[in-house]
């Protein structure tokens, strides 16, 4: 009996002292990007003065002052909550088999449906001769999954030798390796998405040398293009993969597979609103939910400030702005927070070290 009168008083008090850190941090932060319940998160500003302007609800305001003081406790995964996203995802989309064309899910004759519209390509025989027999990812599973976002969050977060220390370290959209200390150099996966080869490289018509001096940093990396996400990407996707086989890498270069990624858009639907196609950091996340026991996201923030009220840049390489409307960015972190407060993933914020 004393022994119950004794825990019944230390959870009293850790429940009151819980309470008064989620008060103080509510109070402490109430003139940061936390807001109050009336009002609006800013997201980053876009050009033609388009803004991400987002309701935040009470529930993610709570969550985002608990990943607040939960950085330096340790941390486990709930494996219950992981194993049952792992075969939910996997009944739904099967990354292992379906997150890359092959010569098994797209044989001659067959046609792909693009991710946006209805249009239809026919798979023909020089598309046949790109592919690999079967996923290169149909028997992958990785105990410690790192998931590495540009955001410039990881500026002066000493991350680096963290997620070098990954089994998977998955990257985006090429980006310079300028702060080891904070990035890692570490990349098991790169995605080359078709916004960037627009952007960044010309359209790969000229200047290829710009996209192979991106290149040279991730040469021991697995490149995924999601080529077929509109009939005007394809071009784009074949010159990049000439480009680099022409470096000796075209056995590391795979399609992102359409059907993956609207079987991965449907699943999620039916449970929250989206915009038109999912991004890349959230497809990816998506695919290490099922290989992955252990997976930690760094560099994923879709505000302006930091907790502390700081500018926080959009990429930690650049002060570009986000230049697209096609992602429900405030969704997707949303989510991000619900994940993490179930222990299927840890969010990283701030400092490593």
């Amino acid at each position: 009996m004393a022994l119950n009168r004794r825990l019944k008083f230390g959870f009293t008090v850790a429940a009151a002292l819980i309470q008064f850190v989620i008060l103080f941090t509510l109070k402490k932060y109430k003139n940061s990007i936390l807001p109050k319940p009336d009002n609006h998160v800013q997201f980053y500003q876009k050009p033609e003065n388009v803004q991400w302007i987002n309701e935040l609800p009470m529930q993610e305001r709570k969550k985002l002052v608990h990943l607040l003081h939960t950085q330096e406790v340790p941390w486990k995964p709930d494996v219950t909550k992981v194993a049952q996203y792992r075969a939910e995802l996997g009944q739904c989309c099967n990354a292992s088999v379906q997150l890359v064309l092959t010569k098994e899910n797209v044989p001659l004759g067959s046609n792909i449906t693009y991710v946006n519209g209805n249009a239809k390509v026919a798979v023909k025989a020089d598309l046949i001769e790109l592919l690999p027999k079967i996923s290169p990812f149909s028997h992958s599973r990785y105990k410690h999954c790192a998931v590495v976002g540009n955001s410039g969050i990881l500026r002066q977060s000493r991350c680096g030798q963290e997620i070098d220390l990954a089994d998977l370290v998955v990257r985006f959209n090429l980006p310079p390796l300028m702060f080891p200390e904070d990035t890692g150099t570490k990349t098991t996966l790169m995605t080359i998405n078709p916004s960037i080869l627009k952007e960044k490289f010309h359209f790969l018509q000229k200047e290829w040398d710009l996209f192979v001096d991106a290149l040279n940093p991730y040469v021991n990396a697995v490149f995924l293009i999601p080529a077929f996400t509109h009939p005007d990407n394809e071009g784009m996707a074949y010159r990049a993969l000439y480009t680099m086989e022409a470096m000796g890498l075209g056995k590391k270069v795979f399609f992102l597979n359409p059907k993956y990624q609207r079987s991965l858009t449907d699943y999620w639907r039916g449970e929250r609103s989206w915009s038109p196609r999912l991004s890349s950091g959230f497809i990816f996340i998506n695919m290490a939910l099922e290989f992955c026991q252990h997976i930690t996201l760094y560099g994923f923030w879709p505000f302006s400030r930091d907790l502390d009220g700081q500018a926080v840049s959009y990429h930690y390489y650049d002060d570009a702005l986000p230049s697209d409307t096609a992602h429900n960015m405030s969704t997707e972190f949303s989510h991000y927070l619900h994940l993490y407060s179930q222990k299927v993933l840890f969010f990283r914020y701030g400092k490593c070290i």
